[in-house]
């Protein structure tokens, strides 16, 4: 987008507007834009190249609506706008061209960014977190909250926060949830096992353990309202569970064991070593022909050493180059003959040639 600004804020805005008008007038009346630009726009910026501007997209100039709704009334390239006046003063834009969005693959982490950047989506998480605590009796003791918050310090945010309060207060109650409390002792314990390096400050970063752990409690009496709910349900968590035990079970027991058993592997294979055998093989080519007198001829030349022609080749029907036959595999080749040389197979018009 390039545009043409003349500020207004003076006693002359109704000759800046008239000025505007001239402007447009000499526009439509084919005048080069850069030329009109240069002389007119008071935009220091970009006079000098054109009012040239950098993309922007919708919301991008909330604090100018009305330049960005004709920006975007715009249709093609080299469209120009009537005169239009703003809180800056009046405006002639032009459309360079438009950009379209790029796939959805390329947009989606910028999007998830601005999505948990924006101020509803945080005001609806807390009310949906207001409402289950509500639903699931969520009670604080403040007095032992603010008592153990003043705690923090700047070890905390380095992950090296040890509890340093008194012996007793381990033993209150820091919340409850469905009237099952939730000590200073286990809060203690699950900022020990879960606190990492931080930029938040040691209050924010308390405060944010603190939802953690008071969201995991409600997690699980949500998980237990549902098992009583919906036995359906339990009986799939049951199974789940169980599947997974299963899998740690042999896991542990079988695979990584068998695994490591050298000697075990060694005396299963001495046991079993004929069953890691192949069995009879021979490396064959088969020619397939439509006579069995050509077929006979053929057999008789290659047993005697012959080589076979390219003329000799063009009187077979199809030729297949060697591969590996395995005995049990191969219906034609039931019976291996012990010399290199050529097999007829009476069943079939062909020959087998092997070596």
């Amino acid at each position: 987008m390039s545009h043409i600004l003349l500020r207004t804020g003076t006693p002359d805005d109704a000759k800046v507007k008239s000025t505007a008008f001239t402007v447009y007038d000499q526009l439509k009346g084919g005048r080069n834009w850069e030329e009109v630009c240069k002389e007119y726009s008071q935009d220091s910026n970009t006079s000098e190249s054109g009012g040239l501007l950098k993309p922007f997209g919708i919301g991008a100039l909330a604090s100018v609506p009305e330049f960005e709704a004709m920006a975007f009334a715009l249709q093609k390239p080299g469209d120009i706008s009537d005169p239009f006046q703003s809180s800056i003063g009046w405006h002639i834009i032009r459309l360079e061209k438009k950009i379209p969005l790029p796939p959805y693959s390329e947009m989606e982490s910028s999007l998830k960014r601005r999505v948990s950047r924006d101020e509803r989506l945080q005001l609806s998480k807390q009310s949906l977190i207001a409402k289950r605590k509500k639903q699931f009796l969520f009670v604080e003791n403040q007095e032992v909250k603010q008592a153990v918050m003043s705690l923090a310090d700047s070890s905390l945010i380095q992950a090296s926060w040890k509890y340093l309060g008194s012996p007793d207060q381990l033993k209150l109650t820091i919340f409850s949830v469905e009237n099952k409390p939730v000590l200073v002792s286990e809060w203690v314990e699950y900022v020990k096992t879960n606190q990492k390096k931080s930029s938040l400050s040691p209050g924010a970063y308390f405060s944010q353990l603190y939802e953690n752990l008071a969201e995991g409690k409600i997690q699980v009496a949500e998980e237990e309202e549902l098992k009583k709910k919906y036995p359906e349900y339990n009986n799939l968590l049951t199974e789940y569970r169980e599947g997974i035990l299963l899998f740690e079970i042999m896991e542990t027991e079988v695979w990584n064991r068998a695994s490591s058993d050298t000697l075990g592997q060694r005396q299963y294979y001495q046991a079993n070593r004929n069953n890691f055998q192949a069995g009879d093989r021979i490396e064959a080519r088969i020619f397939s022909a439509q006579e069995k007198s050509t077929r006979d001829e053929f057999a008789s030349k290659i047993n005697k050493g012959d080589s076979l022609t390219q003329s000799d080749l063009k009187r077979f029907k199809s030729i297949q180059n060697f591969r590996v036959y395995k005995k049990r595999k191969a219906r034609s080749l039931t019976k291996f003959p012990g010399q290199q040389g050529c097999m007829r197979q009476n069943r079939t018009d062909c020959s087998i040639l092997w070596k």
